[in-house]
């Protein structure tokens, strides 16, 4: 596993236990707060909260939220079930991390986030927290088809 991976872990293991909405509104959350404060973009858990004033009402965030993931999820996708030849050591990283936890294959996936889609690193755990809550089965090639059958459809 990767050190982002490692570093990750203890974070999404607290994010899986949220629901996927509260996932979605964190996501939001940290994306407001990254806008105001670039600083935070860095962390894997910046210390965050919802202001009305400054992010609006909060299904505004949780809309938001919801976009972000959409936004990222086909890279997503295609960097963990994809084909590309480049991508491969990354894949066999996260094959080997399913048979593991949910926890480890979140982890896994927030590296990867973070390291080849240059996702912020505030909003990789969520992104990954959501993807494996949304997508998840035990074993890779389910949870590949299970993740591309639900992908947003992106312009």
């Amino acid at each position: 596993m990767s050190d982002l991976a490692n570093q990750a872990e203890p974070i999404v293991k607290k994010l899986l236990k949220a629901e996927e909405s509260q996932l979605y509104e964190l996501l939001g959350i940290r994306d407001q707060a990254i806008q105001a404060e670039p600083e935070k973009s860095a962390s894997l858990d910046p210390q965050v909260t919802y202001n009305q004033a400054q992010m609006g009402a909060k299904e505004d965030v949780l809309e938001l939220g919801k976009n972000i993931f959409d936004h990222w999820a086909v890279g997503a996708y295609k960097l963990a079930c994809g084909s590309e030849d480049e991508d491969l050591e990354d894949r066999e990283q996260l094959i080997t991390a399913t048979g593991v936890s949910e926890v480890a294959i979140a982890a896994a996936i927030a590296g990867l986030l973070i390291s080849q889609l240059a996702v912020p690193a505030a909003l990789a755990p969520v992104i990954a927290a959501i993807a494996v809550k949304r997508f998840f089965r035990p074993a890779y090639g389910e949870f590949c088809k299970i993740w591309k059958k639900n992908l947003p459809q992106v312009e």
